[in-house]
């Protein structure tokens, strides 16, 4: 089973940290790990650099995707799709700070969740602690980068 985070990032810190997606994945790997102060140190920073969830965007946006799928079930902020004839099974939960999803079997249950949220926000981040993989949902253009820095 597969959990990931997906936080989405003010736009100046995704253009500051292009490229460089580890340091934003150790910063919410030393939360997970931290205790007491370090740990509200860490929640501070964290909400400084993140947006909250436009909860009601996505959840409109997830549903005008999602409702001619086969296997697609929602309950207030949870959406669950299950493919049984590929044994697989995802589940998003929207929360105010981040998302939080949860995947069992193959991949392409995920891949449809992560498709419909990068066409949503251009910054999204996602993170599984456990695999420690990392990275951008819509990963930034490099014109893109460039044109910013001339503005």
């Amino acid at each position: 089973m597969r959990h990931y985070e997906l936080y989405i990032f003010e736009d100046d810190v995704a253009r500051q940290y292009y490229g460089q997606e580890a340091k934003l994945f150790y910063l919410f790997l030393e939360h997970e790990k931290a205790r007491g102060a370090q740990k509200e140190i860490l929640r501070r920073q964290i909400e400084y650099i993140t947006k909250p969830i436009p909860s009601l965007l996505l959840q409109q946006k997830l549903k005008q995707n999602l409702m001619k799928l086969d296997g697609y079930s929602k309950k207030k902020n949870t959406h669950v799709i299950q493919m049984i004839e590929r044994d697989c099974k995802a589940e998003l939960v929207i929360g105010a700070d981040a998302l939080y999803l949860t995947a069992d079997g193959t991949s392409d249950v995920e891949t449809i969740f992560f498709e419909i949220l990068r066409k949503c926000e251009p910054t999204f981040f996602a993170f599984t602690i456990e695999d420690h993989r990392y990275g951008w949902l819509k990963p930034l253009k490099q014109a893109d980068m460039l044109r910013t820095k001339q503005v």
